[in-house]
């Protein structure tokens, strides 16, 4: 219980410094959607040109316009401050008070994303009547339910590997090649980027078994009830890649407190 007041109060915390600077969260969602809008364009002139693809315009049309809140929802940005604390020696007032510096980034990643949740629906909202009959949203409770299920797990997935690549930081003074790495990686493979769906057939069956598509594309897939492989076997394997990626995450993060010094507090 002492951990749940704690996290409440820093997630409290939290969204008031993210109400200070609710211009610049507004104009980062405002850039998260551009990429999805300008990729839904290019892809529907691709098929009024006599394009041939595996699924229809309006999958790709209600994938493009609710990508951006997905991405948002399960995005994690630990990973910078993480290896920042641990370089610099600010870890240390996390290993002296009865909390944890996960705790505070758990807290931040949350608070964070309901000021950018209250600011990116409406942008959203706007897009889909914009785009009139060619956008239809999902209905369904249960399909709802699922959805955001998915999403919590693969929040989590993406913040453990944040905590992985930012652990890396007990062992190399700089982990931006990590990051850069990441940041690349992650939005293409996980369908951001580009629909797996729309991969080549061995992409694609390559695509149903790795880690990051249960980062962005499954969730959706499940959201739009277009699941390659099966909802059953979908969910096994994104809880078992969770399960990889928190094994992963405590195994570094356990083995760089060994050899923490603290240097630069």
């Amino acid at each position: 219980m002492r951990h749940v007041r704690t996290f409440g109060t820093l997630v409290s915390l939290n969204l008031s410094v993210s109400l200070t600077y609710r211009g610049e969260v507004f104009l980062w969602q405002v850039g998260n959607m551009l990429i999805p809008l300008i990729s839904l364009f290019v892809w529907q002139a691709a098929i009024v040109s006599g394009a041939q693809l595996p699924t229809s315009a309006r999958y790709l049309t209600a994938y493009f316009v609710l990508v951006s809140v997905a991405e948002m929802l399960t995005a994690s940005w630990t990973a910078f401050y993480l290896a920042e604390e641990i370089r610099d020696g600010g870890l240390n007032r996390y290993l002296c008070r009865p909390t944890s510096t996960h705790l505070n980034a758990l807290a931040n990643n949350v608070g964070e994303k309901v000021i950018k949740l209250v600011l990116l629906v409406p942008l959203v909202a706007v897009l889909a009547f914009a785009l009139g009959d060619a956008f239809e949203m999902p209905t369904g409770l249960g399909r709802w339910l699922l959805a955001f299920a998915s999403l919590i797990i693969a929040a989590l997935m993406r913040w453990l590997l944040d905590v992985t690549v930012g652990s890396l930081a007990f062992w190399f003074a700089d982990v931006n090649g990590f990051l850069r790495a990441k940041e690349v990686i992650v939005p293409v493979l996980s369908g951001v980027v580009v629909p797996l769906a729309l991969l080549p057939d061995v992409l694609r069956d390559v695509s149903l078994v790795q880690p990051f598509r249960y980062l962005v594309s499954f969730p959706l897939e499940v959201l739009l009830g277009d699941v390659p492989g099966g909802l059953a076997a979908g969910f096994g394997l994104q809880v078992g890649w969770m399960l990889v990626f928190a094994v992963a995450a405590v195994l570094v993060w356990r083995l760089g407190l060994r050899t923490y010094s603290g240097t630069g507090a």
